[in-house]
């Protein structure tokens, strides 16, 4: 059950850019060691000591109900690599990264099932977080790293200084210390310095630190500012907590009051909804927290997990039925959602629903008749709104082997670049042009990439010959 939960965890490695692994060098603080906070020195601490045990990497490892090593699965985009894969137990990226913060926080802070998306959101008040353009030059051992876009990040490394990383890279390697890399997409999304596992500590300026009442009966903390994050635990009513910050995040109604207001627990971990907290909607002597990410912000997605619910669920290139299967989840599964649309209408547990979901993490859509919530889901935005004019502003799941970018829509034009296949894409229309034969099939039809700056042909996207929902260009 654990593997199959745990094919969300957006894995895809970055192997177009790896680098070759550095047996040489001890996995350990390379600068440093003496001034970095406790909370990094562990993360660096317990993946390594995981490292030089000579741990596998496993596709979909280390996303069971706690964190720790599984069974990986086989990866369909990579099956020969990962054949191996179910007789090994280990991590994958961001299994290692949710063990390794797990070892220095003394709980599962990312929560289940601790996904890639779940970790680029962590953002404990006092953390810090390092732009892509910054490179390595602020950061320091044991900041976290990250490769994607917000709402479909796909690696996570965790630095060592001097431009070095402990890693789980890809399927039938072991963890390993690597350069530190851009990416095969120059894809670096930037680093995160998580704050100390008590917090700001009193007197720590204008972090808070003030206690406060709660009411109520059973109340949840959670790993994000939203309900559809991971508890981290529960308190109950009448529990008196400190507040370090609080932000405004996805709106709450409860005991007849609606308040987006949530507050930050550092000695707790995690968040919880202003309306459990005897006092204003808004806690007059509590400061606002900064930076912190906010469920359906940037990126275009919701950026928290979302439930499913039912036995096998079907994950589709296309929001229809006839689409072809991406992949395979278990009900119960959460799910990163970036956007939703109104496609095919489906019929099923005695529900009729036209909203589709798409999750950028597996590449594919998914009813919304099996994701507990509204039939259109709160906070999620609709696919196409962050896109413009033009294009469906979704990521479109690719496949094969190494996929050529061209400046123009035939393969006669120039490389701009080249991609993995598995990459998801975003495309922002499609045009009729050189008819090419490839894999046993031919298609005259092309998906201009804005992201890349070039075309793909149709035959390595996952779905119909001309996809459906993507527009014609004005002109190839």
């Amino acid at each position: 059950m654990a593997a199959v939960l745990a094919v969300l965890a957006g894995t895809v490695s970055l192997t177009a850019a790896a680098g070759p692994a550095r047996a040489a060098t001890v996995c350990q603080p390379q600068e440093h060691q003496d001034d970095i906070p406790e909370v990094a020195r562990e993360t660096v601490r317990a993946a390594c000591a995981v490292a030089d045990a000579g741990t596998w990497y496993v596709w979909t490892g280390g996303h069971g109900s706690t964190p720790g090593q599984t069974r990986g699965a086989i990866d369909q985009e990579d099956p020969v690599r990962s054949r191996n894969d179910p007789f090994r137990t280990g991590f994958d990226c961001s299994g290692l990264v949710r063990w390794a913060l797990a070892q220095a926080y003394g709980y599962d802070i990312a929560g289940a099932p601790g996904l890639t998306n779940n970790l680029y959101g962590l953002y404990p008040p006092g953390s810090t977080r390092f732009g892509a353009s910054s490179g390595t030059a602020p950061l320091l051992p044991g900041d976290i790293l990250f490769w994607g876009k917000p709402g479909a990040i796909h690696h996570v490394a965790i630095y060592l200084g001097r431009g070095l990383m402990v890693e789980a890279q890809q399927s039938d390697t072991k963890i390993m210390v690597s350069d530190f890399r851009w990416g095969s997409k120059n894809d670096y999304a930037g680093a995160l310095r998580m704050q100390s596992k008590t917090g700001p500590g009193p007197g720590g300026g204008d972090t808070g630190q003030i206690r406060h009442a709660t009411w109520g009966d059973t109340l949840n903390v959670r790993a994000q500012p939203g309900t559809g994050a991971a508890v981290v635990t529960s308190i109950a009513g009448g529990t008196s907590v400190f507040i370090s910050c609080q932000a405004h995040a996805q709106p709450v109604t409860a005991e007849g009051t609606t308040n987006d207001a949530w507050s930050y627990l550092p000695e707790l971990g995690g968040w919880i909804t202003n309306i459990y907290l005897r006092g204003p909607a808004w806690l007059t002597d509590v400061p606002s927290c900064r930076d912190v990410p906010v469920p359906g912000a940037g990126g275009g997605g919701s950026g928290i997990g979302h439930a499913t619910w039912g036995d096998a669920l079907n994950v589709r290139a296309q929001p229809n039925t006839g689409a072809a299967v991406v992949t395979t989840i278990a009900g119960g599964t959460s799910v990163v959602i970036s956007c939703q649309m109104h496609a095919q209408s489906i019929s099923a547990e005695g529900t009729t629903n036209d909203a589709w979901s798409y999750l950028p993490d597996l590449g594919g859509w998914i009813t919304n008749i099996y994701l507990r919530g509204p039939a259109w889901m709160t906070g999620v935005p609709t696919c196409g709104d962050a896109g413009g004019s033009t294009g469906s502003s979704i990521g479109h799941a690719t496949w094969g082997g190494t996929l050529n970018i061209r400046a123009q829509p035939n393969t006669g034009a120039a490389v701009v670049t080249t991609i993995t296949g598995g990459t998801s894409v975003v495309i922002s229309c499609q045009a009729h042009a050189q008819s090419v034969t490839a894999e046993g099939v031919t298609n005259d039809a092309w998906s201009f990439v804005p992201d890349l700056g070039g075309w793909i042909t149709n035959i390595y996207l996952r779905g119909d010959a001309w996809m459906s929902g993507v527009p014609t260009c004005a002109s190839a």
